[in-house]
């Protein structure tokens, strides 16, 4: 499911932007995830809560979580049915039931229950018979991809039992294809950019830069993809801690219940491997009391958003939740420490000296405020404390109180 979460989030730059080149840039500042992954969440709630799986619990999971996230993209015939007081299914024919269905591909344990499960996810809005056929065709594509089905026996099967044409190239359909959100326009091409690639990172691009509904076609395509292709982990990590607390807690119940769970999921890795070849200078300079090279953004890590360079994108900290899980590993949290306590054994001399600019100063002061806030009365405390007269860093101190994930999220609306 977490495939289809990389998709819509990586499309989500060009839905009102459309590429046609297929080596568009995977992420940007401006990357986040919209109305799709909400969606596909609120189904994953729904088949992991709900053993019963009625109409009524899986409306009510859609309800919580799209109020919960009202700036998430909806169209506007949803933003109406979120807010009835009886909502009823307005006859949809519209692309929102392929996005939203692959959780139940992996779900479910036989095909006849993923068609079951599909027309039930896909009704209680998109009842019109080709919203309910897009629905179906994921959820089956997905199931049968995690079943071991070759690409010539998807394709037989999908033309046969939906009716599309799946015979259509990826560079025969992105010179002339246009923004459809209907799923008989998007739903085969979205299979097509899985059936045309040769590993996930090639299906999300083939799905994106047709041009189109690029968010809704990349959760289609990326969905299936998953079931299939490992996700590059620097990729599906970054995307994992664009979700807020509350969305990660779903996904991860979701991938407990299907006995798919990820024993990293930020990928703190990206921080192990830096720090392979610094750590050991960057501890050292920090004992010698002078910052001489470049490390700051993998040895002492801020929030994510607040830098603007590359490296602050790469190495940010998503929110809170990714802070404690660095602070608990059992190698990054000891090292953390360890080079803190080489700091403070400089308490009395300039910072900015120790830092070695005013920049690196200020960043070693956002860090520091982040991790005196998973846990107080810390080394962190100390250096706050020492060195900047016990201040916080402001923006950071605004963004842990005002949840970290979900003031990203609109950050990255508003910019």
């Amino acid at each position: 499911m977490l495939g289809a979460i990389i998709g819509d989030v990586v499309g989500s730059v060009y839905e009102f932007n459309n590429t046609k080149d297929y080596y568009f840039h995977l992420l940007t500042p401006r990357s986040k995830f919209t109305d799709d992954t909400v969606m596909t969440l609120a189904v994953a709630k729904w088949l992991t809560e709900d053993k019963t799986h009625s109409h009524e619990y899986l409306i009510k999971c859609m309800r919580e979580l799209g109020l919960k996230y009202p700036w998430a993209g909806y169209g506007g015939s949803f933003k109406r049915w979120l807010i009835e007081r009886e909502p009823k299914p307005y006859n949809s024919w519209g692309n929102g039931s392929g996005m939203r269905v692959s959780p139940v591909g992996f779900y479910a344990k036989s095909l006849d229950e993923a068609l079951d499960l599909a027309k039930i996810s896909a009704e209680v809005t998109h009842n019109h018979p080709e919203g309910i056929k897009g629905a179906q065709a994921i959820a089956a594509t997905v199931f049968l991809t995690r079943q071991g089905k070759s690409k010539e026996e998807l394709r037989e099967y999908l033309e046969t039992t939906f009716g599309y044409d799946l015979h259509r190239t990826i560079d025969g359909i992105r010179p002339e294809y246009t923004y459809d959100v209907s799923c008989m326009g998007s739903t085969p091409e979205a299979i097509i950019a899985y059936l045309d690639s040769h590993d996930f990172e090639s299906a999300i691009r083939n799905a994106v830069s047709i041009g189109g509904d690029s968010d809704t076609i990349g959760a289609m395509a990326g969905a299936v993809a998953q079931a299939v292709y490992e996700m590059p982990k620097a990729l599906a990590g970054y995307c994992y801690g664009l979700l807020t607390p509350t969305l990660r807690h779903i996904l991860d119940n979701f991938e407990r219940t299907i006995d798919n769970t990820t024993e990293d999921p930020f990928n703190l890795q990206r921080f192990l491997e830096m720090q392979q070849s610094d750590y050991a200078t960057a501890l050292q300079e920090m004992k010698d009391g002078e910052k001489r090279s470049h490390w700051i953004w993998y040895i002492f890590p801020q929030l994510r958003g607040l830098g603007h360079s590359s490296y602050s994108w790469i190495y940010g900290l998503a929110d809170v939740e990714e802070a404690k899980a660095y602070l608990s590993h059992p190698v990054l949290g000891v090292r953390l420490r360890e080079v803190t306590q080489a700091v403070l054994t400089h308490h009395g001399k300039d910072i900015v000296a120790v830092m070695g600019s005013p920049i690196d100063a200020h960043k070693l002061r956002s860090s520091m405020t982040l991790f005196d806030a998973v846990s107080p009365n810390d080394v962190f405390r100390d250096v706050l404390n020492a060195f900047y007269d016990g201040k916080e860093d402001r923006r950071s101190l605004g963004v842990i109180r005002n949840d970290g994930a979900i003031d990203y999220a609109k950050r990255r609306l508003t910019n």
